[in-house]
């Protein structure tokens, strides 16, 4: 049995539909508000026989005592769960989920026995050079830029780590993809900037990024996670893309007009504080914040190649799918969600 959590997210969601279609038993937790429409038509649909090993069973990672009656049997834990946000405001919150929830998760692991733990985590968890790339060695620090987000996924990574050091039998992988994009909710994480640049986006920060689809990190996951691999690091990241050339490639696939106003740096500080400003007085969340701006206006590059030679020792050949065929194929879904009036809800075959 395998325990998934963050099922309903952009990763977890073709996780499920994977260890299924590998013949695996299923174990999906979820909130009491969760909604599993998404996930029940994605199994339907791609591997219907699947269905009876899904099981949903409610939990929390705040709450240990749902979690260690969750794992009842469990051999593998996938942790997906996490909160991703760069407005101040969430910084608790993503403290509360994405470090102790994994402390909480971990501890509950030790308690009950439960071998093994494959981490997704995020490239935002490791550290950065000026001019070089992150890879799987380049360790966490705290510097000017740094988000809230990092540092609860870094404090997430380091309950992993420690779980290992602490006794689960069957070790630990842990996974760092870089964007994620995706189907999925397209009202939040990468899926909601789809939904924005369909309605009008003329602005495009000028930084860039390493890219990865949904369906590759949910592969990885699923071949380490039933391997013998363990206590190992792998960054997941296919391209570097300009976030021009990313949000031109969506609005091109949305058949809408593109960003074409860049955002240059001496824009940035009258920005978010206007932003902020419109946030206090109307009640209404900004659409970008200090650390988004500032996180979006710069370079990262990342080194995405050591999952390639870990699968030519299992065996299995590595290669990423094209970026320009993600964003294609995430907006198909998108376009078809809309048309149905139900947002995300469909997905080509």
């Amino acid at each position: 049995m395998n325990l998934v959590t963050g099922a309903t997210g952009i990763v977890g969601m073709p996780l499920v539909v994977k260890l299924l279609q590998s013949g695996e038993a299923v174990r999906a937790l979820r909130r009491a508000t969760s909604d599993t429409s998404l996930v029940e038509a994605a199994v339907q649909r791609r591997v219907p026989k699947g269905r009876s090993r899904l099981e949903w069973v409610e939990g929390d990672l705040t709450d240990q005592a749902s979690l260690e009656a969750a794992l009842e049997g469990v051999q593998r834990v996938f942790h997906c769960a996490a909160l991703v946000s760069f407005h101040p405001k969430d910084h608790g919150q993503m403290d509360r989920i994405n470090a102790q929830g994994t402390a909480h998760l971990v501890d509950a692991m030790l308690h009950c026995g439960t071998p093994r733990l494959l981490h997704v985590s995020s490239v935002a968890a490791l550290g950065r050079k000026e001019g070089q790339p992150t890879n799987e060695d380049t360790l966490f620090e705290e510097q000017p830029g740094t988000t809230g987000y990092a540092r609860s996924k870094h404090r997430a990574e380091m309950e992993a780590w420690r779980g290992s050091v602490e006794g689960l039998p069957g070790g630990l992988v842990a996974v760092h993809p870089t964007v994620v994009l995706g189907p999925g909710d397209f009202s939040r994480s990468s899926g909601a900037l789809f939904d924005r640049i369909s309605r009008g986006l003329a602005w495009y920060p000028k930084g860039s990024n390493g890219f990865v689809g949904s369906e590759d990190v949910a592969e990885a996951c699923v071949r380490l996670g039933l391997s013998e691999v363990r206590d190992e690091r792998f960054v997941l990241c296919a391209e570097q893309w300009t976030y021009e050339a990313m949000m031109k490639a969506i609005a091109l696939a949305l058949h809408v007009r593109p960003p074409h106003r860049p955002v240059h740096r001496w824009m940035v500080g009258w920005i978010w504080r206007a932003l902020a400003l419109v946030e206090a007085l109307t009640g209404r969340r900004s659409v970008a914040t200090r650390e988004s701006l500032a996180n979006t206006g710069a370079h990262h590059t990342y080194e995405g190649t050591r999952i390639v030679k870990a699968m030519e020792g299992l065996g299995k050949p590595w290669s990423y799918t094209p970026i320009g065929e993600v964003i294609e194929q995430t907006a198909k879904v998108y376009l078809l969600g809309r048309s149905a009036g139900r947002e995300g809800t469909r997905s080509p075959d």
